[in-house]
């Protein structure tokens, strides 16, 4: 009985710290979080976690709870060696080892004391895909780990691999928006540069940024194979006097391929042609190191990316400068590239939307609603991008929330409900750092604030909370009411309006609910809204 209490509490330990493991965003964090949650619900002395996620296991965390300093060099000495973390890739359930002395896929492994010799392997698998892998040594006040623990184990294992992907997958959604802003701010510059030469430098300082290369440089060339502009930079991005190498620039644009080269003393040179169908504009190369510890800042396909940007920007420059008449072509691409942008915004949230059938399409439908107030008030065509943007991106944070409590038919219980409130504040920190988005972080951290004081993260109250915010609170809970739900039915426009009109100087500010109303009314046969 003593035992199966014991069991008992260890479980729903598990089960509590496994709901905090899905609203934690930092990869590190994520991997430091299930090693000390494996070391005290498996009762073990030490413990050491790793991962590897992504198509080209890219992904990559390492973490230990316990203090064995021998063990946990030897572990992480050997991880590409045939050994127990690679048997971890292939087993499908967790397995115990009494001594890992005595077993040979072990025995490399330095023990700091025989108390740690017996050891709990859990395989973490993700979509019948093995990804990682947890390993317990030395169980506390025993001398063996026990069925139990390989019961808890299990459960372990799936929560951390859900953990693991939803990390993985807010670090590439970071990294996706990272890369398109760069892009998208690089064509920006090509097209406003004043002349080629700083055209050229702008494409080589995003290069280098990207490649996280020691030397970079670019070569330009005018329509009769004359130098147009040249650059050079070092490894901290400052002008260099590095020779280009000229005929790998040649033979790139004559291919117009990649081209990997190796000039020796350990150094892997990248050399790119820049060009367009109508023109080929010269080349850009990379020096960086030749060694596998040496990591991008990106992959070769983003790489690729943007000198074909960095080629269409190039063109546009040129013909702006060729022509001016031609300014209103080239505005209209620069719209283009703009709306392409947005379209892709549009497809990662509706990608994150369709996690959830009864919110599918939620994002797009807010956002067109908030514009058209937004417009019935007379906001700029500034004001109007930024809550396009922020109504689009305003659930993001929710990749961080575990399917289990957004698909939960019922209401959510209080562990619940303070899991959720998260999202505000994890859709902020997704959306940091990238420069055209900052003016959305206020609706996406504020749009679930309420007029007297009782939303959430901040509890602002009336004018406290940013004016986008709370016009998208009102759009927001108009759409929640009129649709369906798994724990209600939806209800009408009429009723949904009437409910608004009660909550105004409650819930909602006054004005953003009459201003709705007023839009609602006058654009309902348009706007094809629930009876």
């Amino acid at each position: 009985a003593w035992e199966r209490s014991g069991y008992h509490q260890r479980l729903m330990e598990l089960i509590q710290a496994g709901s905090q493991l899905s609203s934690v965003v930092d990869p590190t964090a994520t991997a430091q979080d299930v090693a000390a949650i494996a070391k005290e619900i498996l009762q073990a002395k030490f413990t050491f976690v790793h991962i590897q996620l992504g198509q080209e296991r890219n992904f990559i965390q390492s973490a230990s709870t316990g203090n064995a300093p021998r063990l946990l060099e030897s572990l992480t000495a050997s991880i590409e060696a045939e050994n127990i973390i690679q048997i971890a890739f292939q087993a499908v359930q967790p397995f115990r080892v009494r001594d890992i002395r005595k077993y040979a896929a072990t025995a490399h492994l330095a023990i700091d004391n025989p108390g740690l010799r017996s050891m709990l392997t859990i395989p973490i698998r993700w979509h019948q895909v093995n990804i990682g892998g947890i390993f317990a040594f030395g169980k506390q006040n025993e001398v063996f780990f026990t069925e139990n623990d390989e019961s808890l184990a299990e459960l372990l294992s799936i929560q951390a691999a859900g953990a693991f992907e939803s990390t993985w997958l807010q670090q590439e959604l970071r990294a996706s928006l990272r890369i398109t802003s760069l892009l998208y701010r690089l064509s920006n510059q090509i097209i406003l540069a004043e002349d080629l030469k700083s055209a050229a430098s702008d494409i080589a300082q995003t290069a280098h940024k990207l490649a996280r290369s020691t030397s970079t440089g670019i070569v330009l060339f005018n329509p009769d194979d004359s130098i147009a502009a040249e650059v050079r930079i070092d490894s901290a991005g400052k002008p260099d006097t590095i020779e280009h190498p000229m005929q790998l620039v040649m033979d790139a644009m004559a291919s117009g391929q990649l081209i990997y080269f190796s000039p020796g003393q350990s150094v892997l040179r990248t050399c790119m042609p820049i060009q367009t169908p109508i023109r080929k504009y010269g080349a850009v190369w990379m020096d960086a190191p030749d060694d596998p510890g040496h990591k991008p800042a990106t992959n070769p396909n983003d790489l690729q990316a943007l000198v074909n940007q960095a080629a269409i920007a190039l063109e546009r420059s040129l013909l702006l400068v060729e022509s001016r008449r031609q300014a209103v072509e080239i505005k209209a691409a620069y719209d283009m590239l703009e709306q392409t942008y947005d379209q892709t915004l549009a497809s990662l949230i509706s990608a994150l939307d369709a996690r959830d059938r009864e919110t599918e399409g939620h994002s797009m439908r807010v956002s067109s609603l908030a514009v058209k107030v937004g417009e019935s008030l007379g906001y700029s065509a500034e004001q109007l991008k930024i809550l396009e943007r922020a109504s689009i991106l305003h659930d993001i944070g929710k990749i961080g929330i575990s399917d289990s409590i957004l698909h939960k038919p019922g209401p959510l219980n209080e562990a619940e409900w303070k899991i959720m409130k998260m999202h505000p504040d994890i859709g902020a920190k997704i959306v940091e750092g990238i420069p055209f988005l900052q003016d959305t972080i206020p609706v996406i951290r504020h749009h679930q604030e309420r007029w007297n004081g009782t939303g959430y993260p901040g509890g602002l109250k009336g004018e406290e909370i940013p004016p986008l915010a709370r016009l998208f609170s009102v759009v927001d809970a108009f759409d929640a009411l009129t649709s369906n739900r798994p724990y209600r039915q939806k209800i009408s426009t009429a009723e949904a309006l009437e409910y608004l009109r009660e909550e105004a100087g409650i819930l909602f500010d006054p004005e953003m609910v009459a201003a709705f109303e007023k839009m609602v009314v006058e654009n309902q046969a348009s706007l094809l809204l629930p009876e």
